[in-house]
């Protein structure tokens, strides 16, 4: 793709031009996300992406629970004029998360809301997110299918 910066595949090459600043971005982005509790750092993400491009889904995430749509909504309002983050809103963060991993959250929304609008206006796309590690507590299932064929030419 062309931005009106010359050709860049994505965010991180037109980072990597003329800035040293490239790497420790990444590295505090990444940093952030780590720290932000389970789903959050994606649902903030996907969230302040979607309303500053108009592109994208929460349907992927499937149904959120109450700590989640309150991320959702506080990151909401984060995009749409962060002077209605008022104290009531924080009190319903403050009700489901840690003071250090409410400051994780807001630090990921910056990050999401200043990287959406600059990739937007320098026309760039988006770097391959980091995978991020969901660090509440989860079960994983194993299923095991077996096929019996029985009858004639079985």
């Amino acid at each position: 793709m062309t931005s009106w910066l010359g050709d860049h595949d994505d965010e991180a090459t037109l980072l990597a031009i003329g800035t040293g600043l490239a790497d420790q971005l990444a590295q505090l982005r990444g940093d952030t996300a780590q720290e932000c509790p389970g789903r959050s750092a994606a649902l903030i993400e996907a969230r302040i992406g979607q309303m500053i491009t108009g592109e994208g889904s929460m349907a992927a995430f499937g149904p959120l629970d109450a700590a989640e749509e309150t991320v959702v909504a506080v990151a909401e309002q984060f995009a749409l004029d962060v002077h209605g983050i008022d104290d009531a809103l924080m009190a319903r963060l403050g009700d489901h998360y840690t003071p250090a991993e409410q400051v994780a959250i807001m630090f990921r929304m910056a990050f999401a809301d200043g990287f959406t609008k600059l990739r937007r206006v320098l026309d760039v796309p988006a770097a391959p997110a980091p995978a991020i590690t969901d660090t509440s507590t989860t079960t994983t299932t194993t299923t095991t299918t077996t096929t019996t064929t029985t009858g004639e030419g079985a």
